[in-house]
């Protein structure tokens, strides 16, 4: 943990910096460092040794098909690996990690101002949820990237681009399907007013305390559509529920500052809040958890643009320190995690492995 800790405080200072014109290449060196954390790392996170696994099984298994109805692997997954397989394993895992911090380097640049570019990368590298659960999550975060690309196109209401970076998502992760209804965000150009915040907030409760009773429904849309994920059929555990008030709080903000929006930004804001609407169910059932992880990763950007809206100064910094403060008391816990403890408690590089894979 303190490795970890150490390097993304490096990001965070590096990000604080360009917030300044003279050093605007800061931002860029931070994403160097992430680059470089993620391309370097070896048997770190809780899925690294399966993908290494499976990279092996698709390139030695001359049995194996790429088009086999039965592989637990999407076929994307599988070109990819057979493409990498003359540079191996490590040489795809570095290929992946400079993709991914080009996109959210990208992502940040053009969706947050500079005086916030610090707190959207502390959202990237503190919040488990986001650098170190992607790093695990391979497949799924090469989708989650296929997504922020094609916001420029949801944006842009180009259909046909937008439909084409959501199939090629789904060629890596079965779940990216679930976006293509998101197109329709981006052809209502609607603002939530005070009457709509309480019909939102209302449902959303409805859905934290009842939801329990479609839970069968739930199960049967997973199994039917997403049947490669309804083994993660567990939900996730509550525990003092401080968390959980503390993102309903930040819902209602997110809510009441959509009005003062412009467009583009206006769009992130409701990605954002459908992801709070998946919360309740992913709470019974993990995979739904998977699927939040789409309209989370916005919040990189939406959270700078909260902070940004609030004139009062007591407010803006309370609220400041007050996601600080939970963003890195879930680091903290996320390392004390049973799950996950051993599998990130260790940061080995490459230069550890047995041998070049």
């Amino acid at each position: 943990m303190i490795t970890v800790a150490l390097i993304n405080i490096l990001t965070v200072t590096l990000a604080y910096l360009a917030r300044k014109k003279y050093v605007e290449n800061a931002l860029k060196a931070a994403f160097m460092v992430i680059f470089l954390f993620l391309a370097l790392r070896y048997e770190y996170g809780n899925d690294y040794l399966a993908y290494l696994d499976i990279f092996n099984d698709v390139n030695t298994d001359t049995s194996f098909s790429i088009f086999d109805e039965s592989s637990r692997y999407e076929l994307g997954w599988v070109v990819l690996c057979r493409l990498f397989d003359p540079l191996g394993f490590f040489a795809m895992i570095a290929a992946l990690a400079l993709i991914n911090c080009v996109v959210y380097y990208r992502f940040v640049k053009k969706y947050v101002v500079p005086q916030y570019y610090w707190l959207a990368v502390f959202l990237y590298v503190f919040s488990p949820g986001f650098m170190l659960t992607h790093a695990t999550a391979m497949r799924q975060s090469l989708a989650l990237i296929m997504f922020i690309v094609s916001l420029d196109y949801l944006f842009k209401k180009d259909i046909i681009r937008y439909a084409l970076c959501i199939s090629l998502a789904a060629l890596f992760h079965t779940s990216a399907l679930i976006l293509f209804p998101v197109y329709f965000l981006g052809l209502v150009n609607w603002k939530i007013n005070n009457i709509s915040i309480i019909g939102i907030f209302a449902f959303l409760l409805f859905l934290l305390f009842f939801g329990s009773r479609y839970i069968s429904e739930v199960n049967q849309f997973i199994s039917t559509y997403f049947d490669k994920y309804a083994i993660y059929q567990k939900g996730s555990e509550i525990g003092s529920g401080i968390g959980m008030m503390f993102s309903l709080c930040l819902l209602l903000l997110i809510l009441y500052y959509d009005r003062y929006q412009m467009k583009e930004t206006a769009l992130l804001f409701k990605i954002a809040i459908l992801g709070y609407f998946i919360i309740p169910f992913a709470l019974m059932i993990s995979a739904l958890g998977r699927i939040g992880m789409y309209f989370q990763v916005v919040t990189i950007a939406v959270f700078p643009y909260v902070i940004g809206s609030i004139k009062n100064i007591l407010v803006k910094n309370t609220v400041l320190a007050l996601i600080i403060f939970i963003t890195l008391y879930e680091f903290y816990v996320f390392f004390q995690s049973e799950i996950y403890s051993e599998a990130f408690g260790t940061y080995l590089t490459i230069f550890s492995a047995p041998q070049l894979y």
